[in-house]
């Protein structure tokens, strides 16, 4: 016969009662988590496994004290309360368990999910480079294309410069020969205007009516020499 002080039933009833509110509270974090971690849900899927395990010994207990009550000193209504405490805890145990089941499922699902949101989005992701790449090789080859009219049109303007700083070195010979021209006659002229006025000043007023009709003829011989 069991003595009442060696019953292990009450130690081990609060122990289980315990362990359920802990249970309770760990199942109520989760699904206010929203999206708990894996470690969190196997350490309260763990916690009901071992839960479940005291419940069954207890269960185990409670069975042999109902098939050996010669073995026992416990009265039967204390049999019948233990009864309903073992049918309340595994009532609690079978919620939990699936409360944990649809945690895990849940969470499986978001991961699947999550999964199939990260394809999308590397599948996104990849056509966005390629597109990307498609873009920035076209604006490389306009900008080639324009590199190369910007060179085209600065070489045709160098040519073009070149032409024309010719030019006025031409035009720069040409107005030297023309002063060189110029002055020669200036100086012939000159020395023509002398030897007139000298002849002027020797001559009749008839002779020197001749000599400024002549003179101007040689002027206007000069005049259409210069502009030819």
């Amino acid at each position: 016969m069991i003595k009442a002080r060696d019953d292990p039933w009450p130690n081990v009833a609060k122990h289980i009662e315990t362990m359920l509110a802990e249970l309770t509270e760990q199942l109520q974090r989760l699904n206010d988590m929203g999206n708990p971690t894996i470690i969190a849900e196997n350490e309260v899927l763990d916690a009901i496994a071992n839960c479940k395990e005291v419940v069954e010994d207890m269960r185990f207990a409670y069975d042999s004290a109902v098939e050996h009550p010669e073995s026992f000193s416990i009265p039967v209504d204390e049999l019948e309360r233990r009864a309903m405490c073992l049918c309340n805890w595994e009532q609690n145990i079978e919620k939990m368990q699936r409360a944990g089941g649809s945690i895990r499922s849940g969470h499986r699902a978001r991961l699947q999910n999550n999964g199939t949101v990260l394809k999308n989005s590397k599948s996104e992701a990849n056509d966005f480079m390629v597109q990307e790449f498609k873009t920035q090789r076209h604006i490389m080859q306009s900008d080639e294309q324009t590199l190369e009219r910007l060179s085209g049109g600065i070489q045709r303007v160098k040519e073009t410069a070149v032409n024309i700083n010719e030019e006025m070195v031409t035009q720069e010979h040409v107005l030297n020969d023309i002063d060189r021209g110029m002055f020669r006659v200036q100086t012939r002229l000159g020395n023509t205007a002398k030897r007139v006025s000298q002849l002027i000043e020797k001559t009749s007023d008839r002779g020197k009516m001749i000599c400024i009709t002549v003179l101007f003829l040689i002027l206007i011989v000069l005049i259409f020499f210069i502009l030819k």
